[in-house]
């Protein structure tokens, strides 16, 4: 009975954001798998944020007419929810409506307790990328807030990808919105940090959950907006991001705001940071694809 009002109330809350859309479940790892425990796939509130995930999975939403693009979405929430309702479904509908294919991840939490440790959510997303990649080989990503440290540790750091990988998935970009880059002092106040680093973590623990060390001379592009009143991710995580870029001559468009603070979303009504979503689509677009 959960597992079916769960997925009712998941049908009642995003089928209106998606209607010119369809949409496919995917899970990502077999049912009884060390990936998976028994229960509902989810267990989400009534506002649409996912706060337990016993088997992860990819939404998938195919737009009418494909453009031969396709964006894996992360949506953030400090990595003890996600905000699929507030981030990553608005996301999945705007880029539909532009003739993206658009995956909707749903990935472990990291303080669930999984026998993998913390990795468990850079697992998912590895997994996620192999699932997509057979059929999808001009694949994006966009992410927010947690989202965003996930995907961007996910695909450049090294240390996640199997060395005997040699057909690893490849990303041509990397969207970052309201980004957590780093955890160190003095960025060390996020739930990113109290969940991956700990309260008392040591320097070496903190900079391996800090994005800027992972970037390296074959990351993808970045495409990066933040707000300078956020006060979850300041602006100066992007800064440092975009110094690690240069460094490694990794192509960066940087979007701010002088306001919006974090969590805002496709950008809040009446504001500024509305239009981030048009730049991107015009981002996006400059890159090739055939269908």
């Amino acid at each position: 009975m959960v597992a079916h009002w769960i997925r009712g109330l998941a049908t009642l809350i995003f089928l209106p954001l998606l209607a010119q859309a369809s949409s496919e479940k995917i899970m990502l790892w077999p049912t009884g798998s060390g990936q998976t425990r028994p229960g509902p796939s989810v267990v989400m509130t009534t506002q649409g944020k996912v706060t337990q995930v016993n088997a992860p999975f990819l939404t998938l939403y195919s737009p009418r007419t494909f453009n031969g693009k396709t964006v894996l979405i992360a949506a953030g929430g400090g990595y003890r929810r996600i905000e699929q309702a507030k981030e990553a479904l608005p996301a999945a509908q705007f880029l539909t409506q532009h003739g993206f294919r658009a995956y909707i991840l749903t990935y472990r939490l990291p303080n669930s307790h999984w026998p993998e440790g913390k990795d468990v959510a850079m697992q998912d997303v590895r997994q996620a990328l192999t699932l997509i990649h057979q059929d999808n080989p001009h694949l994006s990503v966009l992410g927010f807030s947690a989202g965003a440290h996930l995907l961007a540790l996910a695909i450049n750091r090294t240390d996640v990808i199997p060395k005997d990988d040699k057909a690893s998935p490849t990303v041509e970009d990397m969207a970052l919105i309201y980004p957590i880059i780093s955890v160190e002092p003095p960025f060390n106040h996020s739930a990113t940090h109290r969940v991956l680093a700990g309260r008392h973590a040591s320097r070496q623990e903190e900079a391996k959950w800090s994005v800027q060390y992972a970037i390296h001379d074959h990351s993808p592009p970045l495409f990066v907006v933040e707000s300078e009143d956020d006060p979850i991710a300041p602006p100066q995580n992007g800064l440092l991001l975009h110094r690690a870029a240069t460094q490694h001559h990794v192509p960066m468009k940087w979007i701010r705001y002088a306001t919006g603070g974090h969590g805002f979303g496709l950008g809040r009504k009446g504001m500024a940071n509305s239009a981030w979503p048009e730049h991107y689509l015009s981002w996006l677009n400059q890159l090739p694809a055939h269908n």
